[in-house]
């Protein structure tokens, strides 16, 4: 009788020990600085997301083509209640030259496509952009009202989902 104790007890401990470690060896919770809690805020293919004063940046990606031109790639929602005006653009500290863009209140403008199947009525272009595909830059908007943001964005091939975002005239 005191031999089957003996074995009852020895596997009733080795359930209760197998049923305390089983969390730590899954690896459920590895802390704040897990690679899936970090995964979450990186730049993706998607694009990358914003928010400025009244404005939510969307989607913004950089595609580029072979011979080295490239197109900022985004989407500029006003949720406030004033217009505001995209005044300065620079990717890893290079200006763009475009022309100011209003975005007005409830609004929203598209830069390198146009929305619902429209043509793109406003674009970004940087030509010789040395950046090459599968690294990021740092993209600076600046707005006239709502002020600056700085983010990196995804630099992406002109091929497949992405393929003709570059104008080449």
């Amino acid at each position: 009788m005191i031999a089957v104790r003996r074995r009852l007890a020895r596997n009733i401990a080795l359930v209760a020990t197998v049923v305390a470690v089983s969390p730590m060896l899954a690896g459920c919770w590895q802390g704040f600085g897990a690679s899936t809690t970090m995964q979450n805020s990186m730049n993706s293919g998607n694009g990358t997301q914003e928010i400025v004063g009244s404005l939510r940046v969307e989607n913004a990606t950089i595609v580029r083509n072979e011979a080295g031109r490239a197109s900022l790639v985004m989407a500029v929602f006003n949720q406030g209640d004033a217009p505001d005006t995209l005044a300065a653009v620079s990717v890893d500290g290079q200006p763009i030259t475009a022309a100011p863009v209003v975005i007005e209140p409830g609004s929203f403008a598209t830069f390198g496509y146009g929305a619902e199947g429209a043509p793109a009525e406003h674009f970004l272009l940087i030509d010789g952009f040395p950046t090459p595909a599968g690294s990021y830059s740092t993209v600076s908007l600046a707005f006239a009202t709502n002020g600056i943001t700085e983010f990196t964005s995804l630099v992406v091939p002109d091929v497949g989902y992405y393929a003709g975002y570059v104008p080449t005239d």
